[in-house]
Order: structure tokens, then sequence, then C-alpha cells
């Protein structure tokens, strides 16, 4: 393998090629200009083949921890380091995890995001104040026309600013969110987008509609392309993972895993004849072992930890 295989330049520009295609907006002449850029040069080519290599590997990582470490830095990448980073990818893919391909991607070139467990604030230049949750990455376009929030994965938490005239919207595949002087949050999901409204009103037009829905204070409603979900009253004030806290209510352990999950790195799995369970508590999200521990004291289960990574809640025997 010849060194500028791994020239640091060429691996960052090939990866903003990776990351650009894997967006939901992508289109054919996204994919032109990639393919122009692959015939430039030689050099580009090989380097490209390198990383859909890499990107195959990574694929095994678990979409909840695809945000690793392993690409959050922005600094030149040496040989060692790109080596070790397929290293890492492949062992994990060993362990036999199912996959993610776009998360590592996605928070390396997003203009803000966050890793798995962790939350950030960051307040925009017009006053808005976004509270990103865990494992979520989004890019801020703010131009004369407009200002747009692309939410790519994960939830935020939005605050609008006041006295800009210019039009705001939060866009996600599914749809848009225009707000009407509001707090709201917005989580993008593997089926849908979801929204909840704690001040104000937004307005939500899912993709391929013509006509928007209004969502007033108190309500949260679940979009997709061609759609927009009946309204239902929430029960908080406030978003209660800006707490630290899971608040259950009837759920089911398939519910509460899956939730756990995006707050924990590595598989947190559970048995067919438990899924069913329901539990009703508040449960911790910033010392997940804790959360697990509450739910087997509450249910007939136990949590077995097969490794560091990968943990099952099982029927107690």
């Amino acid at each position: 393998m010849s060194d500028d295989l791994l020239d640091p330049a060429l691996v960052r520009e090939a990866s903003r090629w990776l990351a650009r295609l894997g967006r939901d907006d992508a289109d054919h002449g996204d994919h032109a200009a990639c393919d122009a850029w692959r015939r430039a040069d030689p050099r580009h080519e090989r380097v490209w083949r390198h990383l859909l290599e890499l990107d195959g590997a990574l694929r095994s990582v678990p979409a909840h921890a695809a945000r690793s470490d392993l690409l959050a830095r922005r600094a030149p990448l040496t040989r060692r380091q790109v080596l070790g980073l397929g290293a890492a990818a492949l062992t994990l893919g060993a362990l036999g995890y199912g996959g993610a391909r776009q998360g590592l991607w996605q928070r390396q070139w997003a203009d803000l995001a966050t890793g798995v467990g962790e939350a950030a604030t960051h307040t925009l230049a017009d006053g808005t104040v976004l509270v990103l949750n865990t494992d979520t990455a989004l890019d801020v376009d703010f131009n004369d026309r407009g200002r747009e929030i692309r939410l790519h994965r994960g939830e935020v938490l939005v605050t609008t600013g006041h006295g800009d005239a210019r039009p705001f919207r939060v866009r996600t595949r599914d749809g848009a969110v225009r707000p009407l002087g509001t707090r709201f949050t917005v989580r993008r999901t593997d089926r849908d987008t979801r929204v909840a409204v704690y001040q104000g009103a937004v307005s939500l037009r899912a993709s391929g509609e013509a006509r928007p829905v209004r969502l007033d204070a108190g309500h949260g409603a679940a979009f997709r392309a061609g759609r927009v979900g009946t309204p239902r009253p929430l029960t908080e004030e406030a978003p209660a993972w800006r707490r630290g806290q899971l608040v259950a209510e009837r759920m089911t352990v398939a519910e509460f895993a899956d939730e756990l999950a995006r707050y924990r790195h590595g598989l947190v799995q559970y048995q067919p004849e438990v899924a069913g369970l329901r539990v009703t508590g508040v449960f911790s999200l910033t010392d997940t072992d804790r959360a697990l521990d509450a739910l087997a004291r509450a249910l007939p289960v136990r949590v077995r930890h097969y490794t560091p990574l990968w943990i099952r809640i099982e029927k107690k025997d």
C-alpha cells in the first residue's frame, strides 16, 4: 500500500464526499460531482476505494455507538491513525454487532454533534438556543433568505430567538418544522420524525404534503413523508432527558431497552419472553447501569452482561 493512499488531506476529502452522498438530500448532481472528483486523479480513486472498504467494516458498529470517538478528531490523520481506525472497526465487527452505516461520517462532518450519552448547548447568532441530546448530528445554515437547521440524526431542543425576521425551520428527511415563537423538540428515528411543543406552536409540513399542520403547546406528533400523525397531549412541561431521566409509563421492556440504548455504548438486547412486560417509573439516563438494576428490581427479569459492550435483559429463573 503506497503512502499517498493514506495522505491525510485526501482521506479527509474523500470522507467529506462519503458524508455528502450519505445525506438524505443527496441528488444526482452530488453523485456526478463525486464521480468527477474520483476521475480527476488516480489517487482520488484509490483513497475512495480504501474508504469504502473501511466504511463496510464500520457498518458492523451499533447505530447508537456509531459516533464514538473513532472519528471525532478533526486533526490530520497519520498513517498509523488510519490503520488503527481500520483495525478498531474490524475488531468491533468481529463481535457480531448489526449495523450502522452513516453515523461515524455524520458526526465527523456535522456542524454540531454529540456522542453517545453526551448533551451540549449552543447559542446561534440569532439568539436561538439548541440543546443536543445524545447521539445527535445537525447542520446550521443561516443566510440572507432564511435560517435552517438540518437534523441528520438524534434529537434537539430548540428555543427560538427573537427579533430576526428571516424564516426559520428545522428540516429532516420526513419534512420541516416551522416554529411560531416557541420551544420544542425534534427527534429523528428510523421510522419517522417526532415533535413535542412546550411553548408557543409549530407548523408541521410532511414531505409531499402541500398543507401544513399546526401543533400547539402541550402536544406532540410524529410525521413522515406524506403523513402527519394525530397530535397527542404531553405528560410533562419539559423533556425529561434534560434532567437526565427516562420517565416510563407502562413502557414495555422492548421500548425501555431501545430508549436506554441511545444513551449507552454497545448492544442492549432482550429475550422475546420479556419484551412485552411493562414498567412504570423514573430511571437514570446518566447512569444506565443503575437504570438496568432498577428495572431488574421492578420486574421478574435479570440483566446479564456478556461483555462490557453487550448486555441482555432475560427472564429471571
